[in-house]
């Protein structure tokens, strides 16, 4: 069982990327596309300083949501109710990029909006890579507990609140351990990184296939109307 997670590959899903960037589904990109996507990736590999942190929990269910044992926060909602009922506990994460990542995204932005786009969608699953390779690395970690991750669920998804973002920082201590703080407006900065809420159950739990099922622009999302989603 792996006592710690060293990041080592950290390529962006090129199939995520492309629907980021809402290419239709099985529509064969450009050579021109690709070719911009190679060289705008290793900018930002060359960028990226990935990091997160995370934190055990127990959990004490009340009338008005759950709440972290012995941290006063309290998680809001159905959806993560839902997703936590049949938990034992839950894990918090928090990860990101970094804020190289960001300028130079930002920079891009300035300079070449097509390529600040390219950028922007790899990051995008870049940090969505960095979280899937640290809930497998917990999956195994739990395992020998014989405990069971659901999947993960971040403020702003479903009816958790994304001002769920600063408590979930701060008991985390991200901003010390990662970097990682929170705008006025609720929004992560740097701005490619995922905070999220990860069940721990005794016995194997489903996971959804359909990526798109826990987010708030599900219904109005241009990429799904056309058709680049598997509805």
């Amino acid at each position: 069982m792996p006592s710690e997670l060293i990041i080592e590959e950290l390529r962006p899903n090129r199939a995520e990327v492309l629907r980021y960037l809402r290419l239709p589904e099985g529509a064969t990109p450009p050579a021109e596309l690709m070719a911009a996507l190679d060289a705008a990736e290793a900018e930002l590999l060359a960028a990226a300083e990935p990091r997160f942190v995370w934190r055990r929990f127990g959990l004490n269910r009340t009338a008005a949501g759950i709440e972290l044992s012995e941290s006063g926060v309290l998680l809001p909602g159905r959806d993560i109710a839902g997703l936590l009922r049949d938990a034992a506990g839950c894990l918090l994460l928090a990860a990101t990029l970094g804020v190289a990542a960001d300028n130079l995204i930002r920079r891009a932005e300035t300079a070449d909006m097509g390529r600040a786009l390219l950028l922007d969608a790899l990051a995008s699953a870049a940090v969505e890579n960095l979280c899937d390779q640290v809930q497998n690395w917990l999956t195994q970690k739990f395992a020998g507990d014989m405990l069971f991750l659901t999947d993960r669920f971040s403020p702003g998804y479903g009816d958790l609140p994304l001002a769920m973002q600063r408590p979930l920082c701060q008991l985390l201590d991200a901003g010390r351990q990662i970097g990682l703080t929170v705008s006025r407006s609720d929004l992560l900065l740097p701005r490619k990184s995922v905070t999220a809420v990860i069940g721990l159950c005794p016995s194997p739990q489903p996971h959804r296939t359909d990526k798109c099922a826990a987010c708030p622009a599900r219904d109005n999302c241009p990429y799904r109307q056309s058709g680049g989603c598997n509805q």
